[in-house]
């Protein structure tokens, strides 16, 4: 084990992997993880009371199968026989401590009493000098059950443990070093761990001299391919005492640093983060898709999320009937030019028929939102859209509108388009995250109507201001219309007089036409001529203001697609990234 990086650097490596695990566990809950942010709160509240406990002990743990010798190894190191052995059975039910002695190297007897019930160690010795020299001042050696025990409860012992303590030996021997539960079940998981672990081959005296170096190089060979390449091998007899002197030397090593507990601990983030990575990300954790593919390329992702987002915004569009609205404003501006400055008589009779937009809730204050004053009056007025309410007035509800519901062929073509949108938006995503956040992109644009019927109602169709010219042919007309009038009268006044009265009267000419007859055919024809011209005005203002609303209508419905959907999964989108580029850093 190297000790060659110091103390410092590796705490501060560490807290920066903690801050990192930090915010993957609040990723996780916020993406609705529930276990993964358990696993991931447990390793955090662990890693903050190991470094609590007597931070400056290394508690070193043997381990290994039934036979393997942990026991003798113990006695070995400790130079007096403190756990009892046995060849035929297990002799170790509950873990047993070897504690330094409390006059040496400045231990604190309460922190390491701490230290040893967090772990739940209850059987615990006093280690002599000879094993104080040995093994450093700062270790404490624990002796394990059996990790292949018939005993449930002990292997569940020795699991936790092997999950607590800072440094682990493996003690095998020949007729077990191989042995497939020992490799995949403990070692192989255990691979991450690597630079805080030691392989010791026990009862090395039972092999001929030629037997001993391929049983070691055979460990060495299973031991790379479970990645555990830089661990340590070292040939052991507990009986004869031939490499107990090495293998205490390394764990004096492996205390005098300070480091193993840090260096177990960031052990425990990275397999921690490379087991969260493999579980919601696939293998590498890369961006292929649920079909094996890759995302595609850059590019090509980018153009089909682009063209998705089009085809959803033109379909909440139709889905909140916008080109039905932009219709009924120029309707309507058309039918109120008709009622204000066309010919009189026709104009009477315009206002008789109904206002399309009136018709959709959609009249004179469309475009505005009710407040409520603040004062003690309680009145009511009304503000534009494109401003906010003074201080002191509260927004009210804007009113549903009257439009005809969206039908089953539009509802189905948007929520078709956001589903198509977002699996084009989550190509890179791994299949099961990317059903997930479908799954409730697809639940948001299923309740998205309501939101785009209350756009439609608050957009401004430019009814609150009529034109200024209205007014002037409006008078011209009232006019024109007196004139006729005023002709027309006076054509039957002088007719009746005429008749009943032995009176010829010779009204004023203009040239050759009596004035009362230009009054009547001029006011009626200029009247007729000026509701022409005014009538192609409006038509001609009623297709411009109907394009403006349109396209003000389609700005407030991608603002709804863009509120509701696209940000939601823009933001749960980057959530997922996000830990996915930290748990590749953790890693």
């Amino acid at each position: 084990m190297s000790t060659s990086v110091t103390a410092g650097s590796l705490g501060a490596s560490l807290d920066t992997a903690l801050a990192g695990l930090e915010r993957v566990a609040v990723l996780s809950q916020e993406l609705g993880l529930e276990a993964e942010t358990a696993e991931v709160r447990a390793l955090l509240e662990r890693v903050d009371q190991r470094r609590r406990l007597a931070a400056e002990t290394t508690v070193v743990a043997l381990m290994g199968p039934t036979g393997s010798g942990k026991s003798c190894v113990l006695n070995a190191l400790a130079g007096a026989a403190v756990a009892s052995t046995a060849v035929t059975r297990p002799t170790t039910t509950e873990p047993l401590a070897l504690l330094p002695a409390q006059e040496t190297g400045g231990v604190r007897v309460e922190e390491i009493t701490e230290l040893m019930d967090w772990l739940s160690v209850g059987q615990r010795v006093q280690a002599s000098r000879e094993a104080v020299d040995r093994l450093g001042p700062h270790t404490v050696l624990l002796d394990l059950p059996d990790i292949d025990s018939d005993e449930p409860a002990h292997r569940r012992v020795a699991e936790h443990l092997a999950g607590m303590v800072d440094v682990l030996v493996w003690v095998l021997d020949p007729q077990k070093y191989a042995d497939g539960v020992i490799h995949h079940e403990f070692l192989a998981p255990m691979a991450a761990h690597a630079e805080v672990t030691l392989v010791a081959l026990n009862q090395v005296d039972r092999l001929d001299a030629q037997s001993v170096e391929p049983v070691l190089a055979d460990l060495r060979r299973l031991l790379d391919q479970e990645g555990l390449d830089s661990a340590e091998v070292l040939p052991l007899s507990a009986l004869t005492g031939a490499g107990v002197e090495a293998l205490g030397s390394w764990v004096r090593q492996a205390a005098a640093g300070h480091t193993a507990a840090t260096l177990r601990l960031a052990a425990d983030t990275r397999a921690l983060a490379a087991g969260l990575r493999e579980r919601l990300f696939g293998s590498g954790g890369t961006g292929a898709d649920s079909t094996g593919g890759a995302a595609g390329s850059g590019d090509n992702v980018r153009e089909r999320q682009i063209r998705a987002e089009a085809d959803l915004r033109q379909a909440a569009a139709v889905a909140a009937g916008v080109d039905a609205v932009a219709e009924a404003v120029r309707g309507s501006y058309v039918h109120q030019a008709r009622a204000r400055v066309g010919w009189p008589p026709l104009g009477w009779l315009e206002r008789l028929r109904h206002d399309p937009l009136t018709a959709l809730h959609l009249g004179r204050v469309a475009g505005r939102v009710a407040v409520r004053s603040g004062t003690s009056s309680g009145s009511v007025t009304t503000a534009s859209t494109t401003g906010s309410p003074r201080v002191g007035q509260t927004a009210l509800p804007v009113p549903r509108t009257s439009l005809p519901q969206a039908g089953p062929a539009a509802l189905a073509a948007l929520q078709t388009a956001a589903h198509s949108w977002c699996l084009a938006s989550c190509a890179a995503l791994p299949g099961e995250v990317k059903a997930d956040i479908v799954e409730r992109s697809d639940q948001r644009a299923a309740a998205l109507a309501p939101a785009l019927d209350q756009a439609v109602a608050s957009t401004d169709l430019e009814q609150r201001h009529l034109p200024f010219w209205w007014s002037l042919a409006r008078m011209l007309q009232w006019l024109l219309g007196s004139a006729a009038l005023v002709g027309g009268l006076w054509l039957v006044v002088g007719h009746l007089v005429e008749t009943n009265l032995p009176v010829v009267l010779d009204p004023p000419r203009w040239g050759q036409v009596p004035w009362p007859v230009v009054l009547l055919l001029g006011g009626l024809g200029l009247g007729v001529l000026l509701a022409l011209l005014a009538g192609f005005a409006a038509s001609w203002q009623a297709r411009r203001r109907g394009r403006r609303v349109l396209a003000r209508l389609h700005r407030a419905t991608s603002s709804v697609v863009r509120q509701r959907l696209v940000l939601p999964l823009r933001q749960e989108r980057a959530r997922w990234e996000e830990l996915r580029a930290l748990l590749e850093d953790l890693s």
